[in-house]
């Protein structure tokens, strides 16, 4: 079973937007790094609770034998990107065209192939999709960073 909530400790928490931490996890330096990367389509981010693969992950409670799951936070913002181009819960074309407009730091073109073909089209597909884009109830508390919310 994957994690459908965010945890205390996850980087898209709003909470922890800026906080000290000892690997950094939380600076506006970091978060923009993980957003460029899923913006871009460079795949799903790991939840670092459950990832063991990197030294600063078990450092902060991934246990060794642990199996990575995916950020559930990462995925409520993606999610949130992804209406924002909706109109009745539906892309549209106009409201792609609209989205690439009025949002220069959200999705980029290949972001969106990869999301909305990739994940959710064809999510689960063997050889065609990715991993099947996973079911997370919307938290009020995760979020991107302000400046990556504006335009």
């Amino acid at each position: 079973m994957s994690k459908t909530t965010p945890c205390a400790q996850c980087p898209w928490r709003k909470s922890n937007h800026g906080k000290p931490h000892k690997f950094g996890f939380y600076t506006k330096t970091n978060l923009r790094r993980l957003w460029g990367q899923i913006r871009r389509g460079g795949g799903e981010q790991s939840c670092h609770l459950t990832d063991p693969s990197h030294p600063d992950h078990v450092a902060v409670g991934a246990k060794p034998n642990a199996k990575a799951q995916e950020c559930p936070g990462s995925i409520i913002v993606v999610s949130r990107e992804l209406s924002k181009m909706a109109t009745g819960g539906v892309i549209t074309e106009d409201g792609l065209k609209r989205y690439q407009k009025e949002r220069k730091k959200g999705l980029t073109k290949r972001g969106l192939a990869y999301w909305i073909v990739s994940r959710i089209q064809f999510g689960g597909v063997p050889m065609i999709g990715g991993p099947k884009f996973p079911d997370v109830p919307d938290d009020p508390e995760v979020g991107l960073p302000a400046d990556l919310e504006v335009g």
